[in-house]
């Protein structure tokens, strides 16, 4: 294999296109079972980058108890819980919508908003463009360079939003893990607003570091919508909770449009206890940094790997040379499952995204690649 660098340019020159339907995401330990003939429990799933430590105790217990109560219908204005949202961020009840994961808000903003033209950079998280193609909106994509570490340069996008209605973005992104600061993202949000564009910011991973957030910003202005989730940081993906945020009028649209009772009882007692859990939020917190510094230098001392700074709970690295479906079926084998990147409009096979696990998981994945890599 070449040792090129990749550019996401490429893929708009050559007439790429984002995909529809046949949506691939990680975490299918089910189907990787059988094929590498494992014991599903014998599998350590980086592909899927959630937090290893699961949902906290509160978040169980609450949820163990709600089942007394499932013979009754859900809220299906989320009172409880969107003040409860509300409460955490220091902001108004008003100013959130509750949804059936983050997904589910992603695919309801086009349906109400109905824009034209949608920006999306490259690579990125696939919905953002399956919703935008559901809804009949048109896809412009906006490529990241591998040479900037895949960085979104507020400049270059305030360019691209000409004659776009909505823009995508995550932050941090996925699978770079690549974040925009907030200072950055402010400027942004600024371009946004001078030319009428609905700016969303999927903060999926914000929570890990929780101060470059513009969530307080959110709540100022019309048609800026940051979504979160309870998936990725608080460990609870079969629930299903996600949330917008975002002014009184744009969520006010948004409620309007909802399918009623998309959060069930056991996900919306999980969810307010989570926020309450603050020994597991620093927890997380602190031990998700230090393993993604620790992860990030082992990996930079293997041969013909090249990483990409990181700043959310996965990292995104590169096989610079050698067979990434020999290795990827290796790791298989031995109960390891990476996420392959060519899921990723833009990205090819020689891209790795790996989330970030506990100590003994990581040095397990460590240790393999090395046996692996090195001669």
């Amino acid at each position: 294999m070449q040792n090129t660098e990749y550019d996401a340019e490429s893929f708009v020159n050559e007439g790429g296109s984002f995909p529809r339907g046949g949506r691939i995401h990680g975490g299918n330990i089910y189907e990787a079972a059988k094929q590498y003939g494992l014991d599903v429990k014998k599998i350590i799933d980086f592909s899927s980058n959630v937090n290893p430590l699961g949902p906290s105790s509160m978040a169980r217990r609450a949820a163990r108890w709600s089942l007394s109560i499932i013979d009754r219908y859900p809220d299906p204005e989320m009172t409880d819980l969107r003040r409860a949202i509300a409460r955490y961020y220091g902001i108004k009840p008003e100013q959130v919508a509750c949804g059936n994961g983050a997904t589910g808000l992603i695919h309801l903003i086009p349906r109400v908003f109905r824009p034209r033209k949608v920006l999306i950079p490259i690579p990125t998280f696939s919905e953002y463009a399956s919703a935008a193609q559901d809804a009949g909106c048109e896809v412009t994509p906006f490529p990241l360079k591998e040479r900037d570490g895949f960085r979104v340069d507020p400049v270059e996008m305030s360019f691209a939003m000409k004659g776009v209605n909505m823009v995508f973005l995550c932050n941090p992104n996925n699978p770079t893990s690549q974040i925009v600061p907030k200072q950055e993202m402010l400027e942004i949000m600024s371009y946004a607003l001078q030319q009428g564009t609905t700016l969303v910011i999927d903060e999926a991973f914000m929570d890990f570091l929780e101060s470059e957030s513009i969530v307080k910003e959110a709540v100022q202005t019309t048609r800026i919508i940051c979504l979160r989730s309870f998936t990725k940081f608080f460990g609870m993906p079969g629930l299903r909770v996600g949330y917008a945020i975002s002014d009184d009028v744009t969520i006010a649209e948004l409620r309007e449009f909802q399918e009623p009772w998309t959060v069930n009882i056991p996900a919306e007692r999980a969810a307010i206890a989570a926020l309450d859990d603050w020994g597991y939020i620093k927890k997380t917190r602190r031990m998700i940094r230090k393993e993604r510094d620790r992860m990030l230098s082992a990996l930079r001392l293997l041969p013909d790997v090249e990483t990409y700074p990181g700043s959310a709970n996965f990292i995104l690295f590169k096989l610079v040379t050698g067979d990434v479906h020999t290795l990827r079926q290796k790791l298989g084998y031995r109960g390891l499952l990476v996420r392959d990147c060519t899921g990723f409009p833009g990205l090819d096979s020689r891209f790795i995204r790996i989330a970030i696990r506990t100590r003994r998981e990581n040095n397990r994945l460590i240790k393999a690649l090395r046996d692996l890599l090195i001669p």
